[in-house]
């Protein structure tokens, strides 16, 4: 028998599909029964109910935890939009009784700018302090897809180059902030950093830190190599780790790249310096992505605003 929404809302609890997607995020059971402060019984319960609804079942469990069926999938990911939407509820209402208030959702590419978004936050507390915010921290892949669905409500990152071509933009929209640089960076006392200016061709023969394949950056890199008529590095380490990459270059020898921004901050005390290219490298836009589909909550919506002050106040020295 077809299911309707009269009979669906009745058997169906939001608070179940709280539940079932804290049990997939937190990998089992039991560890999703002590982030929601519930007994493993109880949370078995729960989902053993929703499966009951569904007549199939949603999770399979084995030795390593949890994983979703197809259907599970197909449940979770039309879950999480509500929840989505429950979340922007709570957050119009609290801002409406008690001013702004609310929680907000930021994804934030792994390129992206290390001084707009936390100026930004300090804009959105100076307005409003008791705004809960919640960063994530993932690549272009991964965050896209869970703006379209609700669970982070903005991402902040880099621009693709080929943005208005891809199928994205059939659900999502972006303010463009900035435009930002890229730098070819090494450890404070590589050798080469006493030469005056430097080609791509003096760093080939170096060992090299590059994004792994299918990232923005990696496609910017394979550009870079490609102008200079160079073939890629052969000695090669393919991190997006920054921590890492900068422990790397410890050694004197090993070169990697950065979005200037953050190549200054870490620059000094950081260990690391960039070097003197010749050619100028752009790196591409930072921009603020957002779902077309679904109206911001107060406290995003501020958010958003809070973004392209920054991106005014954003200064990027020569």
């Amino acid at each position: 028998m077809r299911s309707s929404v009269l009979t669906v809302s009745r058997k169906l609890k939001f608070y179940q599909l709280v539940i079932l997607d804290q049990v997939v995020q937190s990998g089992s059971l039991v560890r999703a029964a002590q982030v929601l402060n519930m007994t493993q019984p109880s949370v078995t319960k729960v989902i053993h109910e929703i499966e009951s609804y569904f007549s199939a079942p949603l999770l399979v469990r084995s030795n390593r935890g949890v994983r979703l069926t197809e259907l599970g999938e197909l449940v979770l990911r039309r879950a999480r939009t509500m929840l989505a939407e429950l979340r922007a509820l709570t957050d119009e209402v609290d801002a409406y009784k008690e001013g702004i208030s609310g929680h907000v959702v930021v994804g934030t590419l792994i390129s992206a700018s290390t001084s707009l978004l936390p100026l930004a936050l300090r804009l959105l507390k100076e307005r409003a302090p008791q705004v809960l915010v919640s960063i994530r921290i993932g690549q272009f892949d991964q965050l896209l897809p869970a703006l379209v669905v609700g669970e982070v409500d903005l991402v902040i990152g880099r621009v693709p180059d080929d943005w208005r071509g891809r199928e994205e933009t059939r659900t999502l929209s972006v303010d463009q902030l900035y435009d930002e640089r890229l730098s070819i960076v090494g450890g404070t006392r590589h050798p080469l950093h006493e030469q005056a200016v430097l080609d791509l061709a003096d760093l080939h023969s170096y060992p090299w830190i590059l994004p792994p394949p299918g990232s923005l950056l990696r496609r910017t890199v394979n550009g870079l190599f490609a102008d200079a008529n160079l073939a890629l590095p052969t000695n090669v380490i393919e991190s997006l780790s920054v921590l890492t990459n900068v422990a790397l270059m410890q050694d004197q020898k090993t070169v990697g790249l950065l979005p200037s921004e953050t190549a200054r901050q870490l620059s000094g005390h950081g260990g690391i310096r960039s070097f003197n290219v010749c050619t100028p490298l752009h790196f591409g836009g930072i921009g603020c992505f957002y779902a077309n589909s679904r109206n911001l909550g107060p406290a995003a919506k501020l958010f958003r605003e809070c973004t392209q002050l920054a991106s005014e106040r954003h200064v990027i020295p020569d």
